[in-house]
């Protein structure tokens, strides 16, 4: 008889959740690329040369070929969700959940956009002489951009409806290397840092440098935007460092978690917890990516990594989970201090 791993999607489920994942992220998309790209085609002879590309406070303010809208719909049409659906299918691999299925709906809702963006910024400008000339004789984009923002929603929504549920499948639970034992009186403290990859670290270092220098570049020389590249220069490094890095404590008080910069942190007291276990989590399928996550049904975490992590079940609260070197020695520790506490009390 075969059987599937039990903290994997069933194959069949799983082959109906990447079926209908393919059609709305990449088939979708594809679509709507299409009907796009003819309809562009078809406007062309009513275009101008030169049409607007960029509305400012005061109306259109850079003007360009219509070829330029091509490009972008495209990119954002065919490129970015098509970028999005091989990143999931791959860091997903057979542990499907809510995480996907979201992907696979926004991937469809950014289609949809980029062609009603395009096509609604080209339709207000049909038969027009000159934009460039006559800026004024623009309409506004308002509409466009409500209408695209709708579309948005209401495809993301129905790509969201089409894909079937599917509830991740109970986390592997990881057996300790050895038993804990915790003498009556006796304090065990268990301490351990938790840390992004050093490859997430570099990538994210090297996107710093460049927007440092992107932002040095632009307020030397005077250009528009500066000190908005500068505040992200700041908020990309305060984020860096608040969430690299975490140190992670179980004492007989019960569970905690902080940055290096003391913030986020995450106190959780004996009191409120029911169960304590090791487990294995997939980043991607469990929770959408890394980092400090919430996922689609309602867990929270600190993600670093693949691998083992400790999840913690609370009273009244969805659980918390932290991947770590040593999850199952925690784990067993801090359910060796939950039940004392049951036969205390």
């Amino acid at each position: 008889m075969t059987t599937h791993d039990l903290t994997r999607t069933p194959p069949p489920l799983l082959r109906r959740a990447r079926l209908t994942f393919f059609l709305v992220a990449v088939v979708a998309p594809v679509v709507f690329a299409t009907v796009g790209v003819i309809t562009l085609l078809v406007w062309s002879p009513s275009l101008p040369d030169q049409v607007a590309t960029h509305w400012g406070p005061s109306g259109a303010d850079a003007f360009g070929p219509a070829s330029g809208y091509l490009w972008i719909l495209l990119g954002v049409g065919i490129g970015l969700p098509a970028l999005m659906a091989v990143t999931t299918l791959v860091a997903v691999g057979a542990h499907w959940g809510g995480a996907p299925r979201l992907m696979g709906a926004l991937g469809a809702g950014l289609a949809a956009l980029a062609m009603t963006m395009t096509l609604g910024s080209l339709a207000i400008q049909r038969d027009l002489v000159d934009p460039s000339a006559a800026p004024t004789d623009v309409p506004g984009i308002g509409g466009v951009i409500g209408l695209s923002f709708a579309a948005l929603l209401i495809v993301g929504a129905a790509a969201w409806a089409v894909q079937p549920r599917v509830h991740p499948e109970p986390a592997r639970t990881l057996e300790p290397r050895h038993t804990v034992h915790v003498a009556e009186g006796e304090r065990v403290v268990w301490l351990a840092t938790t840390s992004m990859p050093r490859a997430a670290v570099a990538a994210l270092l090297l996107l710093l440098v460049g927007l440092v220098a992107l932002a040095a570049f632009m307020l030397g020389t005077g250009v528009e935007g500066g000190w908005v590249v500068a505040a992200v220069v700041i908020v990309v490094a305060v984020a860096l460092a608040a969430t690299a890095v975490f140190r992670v404590r179980v004492t007989p008080d019960g569970f905690a978690a902080r940055a290096l910069l003391g913030w986020p942190r995450v106190t959780i007291p004996l009191d409120e917890i029911e169960s304590a276990r090791a487990v294995d989590i997939s980043p991607f399928g469990d929770f959408g990516g890394w980092g400090w996550r919430i996922a689609v049904d309602g867990r929270t975490g600190i993600v670093m990594r693949r691998g083992s992590a400790v999840e913690i079940t609370r009273r009244d609260k969805r659980p918390f989970i932290v991947t770590i070197d040593g999850a199952a020695e925690a784990a067993a520790l801090l359910q060796t201090y939950v039940d004392h506490g049951r036969a205390t009390s």
